[in-house]
């Protein structure tokens, strides 16, 4: 019985070590990659520059007003119709049935409806801004559209320039849209850049959201 006894005595128990005490160690491991990877990265990483406006250029989504902002957006949007409207009006031309290759202004405001040419309720709540072609790729390849006389609070004068812009060995159809601070401004006798910077036009960027916030930070 003594044996028995003292041998039971002899029994410890083994308590197992701390499993919060484990975590820790391997969290800390696990974030000590984490910094190290992040140095490596940022050190490796080649700083791409910013986009920056010249002095002549306008920002579409700082620079502009309200009524400014409401027609280059609509601008935006019609230059990609104009575009198909002038491939469909050179198919008709080489049938023999029309002698335009780009829309005027009455078919664009009457006939297909595109803002801001049409002449609805956003023309009239966006200063009822007048419009001109003013020529069909006269101006060193390209066609404009003038618009003028607008009524609204802090309104400008508007050029729409389409002209197709060799890349290559193919062209790229493009549309650049400049404004000019004074709403009566006429159109230009060139859209040559250099020209309308003379004259007073500006051309609108429109750089995204993240990216102007960058660059005005910078």
């Amino acid at each position: 019985m003594s044996a028995a006894v003292n041998t039971a005595q002899a029994i410890s128990t083994v308590r197992p070590r701390s499993g919060r005490q484990e975590t820790l160690t391997i969290g800390a491991v696990f974030l000590g990659i984490l910094i190290v990877a992040g140095v490596a990265i940022s050190q490796r990483q080649v700083a791409n520059p910013l986009p920056r406006l010249y002095d002549w250029q306008l920002s579409a989504f700082y620079d502009l007003s309200k009524t400014d902002q409401a027609i280059h957006t609509s601008l935006v949007t019609a230059i990609p119709e104009l575009w198909l409207l002038h491939a469909d009006m050179l198919s008709l031309q080489k049938r023999g049935k029309s002698k335009e290759t780009w829309p005027d202004i009455k078919q664009l405001a009457e006939y297909y409806y595109v803002a801001p040419f049409a002449q609805d309720l956003f023309w009239t709540q966006n200063g009822s801004v007048k419009w001109t072609r003013v020529t069909a790729f006269s101006f060193e390849g390209s066609t404009v559209y003038h618009g003028y006389a607008g009524t609204a609070d802090r309104q400008s004068a508007y050029l729409v320039v389409l002209s197709h812009a060799h890349k290559g060995a193919t062209f790229n159809s493009v549309g650049n849209i400049w404004m000019h601070p004074n709403p009566n401004a006429p159109a230009p006798n060139t859209v040559v850049r250099d020209s309308l910077i003379r004259s007073g036009w500006k051309q609108v960027v429109p750089y995204s959201g993240e990216i102007e916030r960058k660059r005005i930070r910078s």
